[in-house]
């Protein structure tokens, strides 16, 4: 008859000594490290593409602000014609991360003021707060011959 016992392991010293080489086994460790500096780098990325988009959607709603003055303030131009300019480019250029916004056109004899109130929202909702602000335009209006 031929018995193998090995698996089975009795006594004081072997106990110690299995458990000692467990504590001391660094096996996986590069693994884990990996994954989360691989997990910061995500959020950091995240972080900045949020920041960048943010900052790319307020250029835009600070052209479509200068845009609309422009229109408004041309001969001929009116408070609606200048609302619509700075809401067309809106819709086509910062559509995607925009919550809100407000167009108002103030067309006097002097000057056109084009202001524009935005809440942006952010891309990753966990990852921060949206963002609101107000952009203003002014141009010379054009004397109507």
């Amino acid at each position: 008859m031929n018995r193998n016992y090995r698996c089975y392991t009795t006594g004081r010293r072997s106990r110690e000594r299995s458990s000692a080489r467990w504590l001391g086994d660094e096996s996986g460790a590069a693994v884990i490290e990996t994954l989360m500096a691989m997990g910061m780098a995500l959020i950091t990325a995240a972080f900045l593409m949020n920041g960048l988009l943010m900052l790319y959607t307020r250029s835009v709603i600070q052209y479509a602000a200068d845009s609309g003055a422009r229109a408004g303030a041309l001969s001929g131009g009116t408070g609606p014609i200048c609302e619509e300019a700075a809401e067309r480019i809106i819709s086509g250029l910062a559509n995607l991360y925009q919550d809100s916004t407000e167009v108002n056109c103030d067309r006097r004899e002097a000057l056109t003021t084009a202001v524009i109130a935005a809440r942006l929202r952010p891309v990753f909702p966990s990852l921060g707060p949206s963002w609101s602000f107000m952009m203003q335009a002014t141009s010379v209006t054009e004397p109507v011959p």
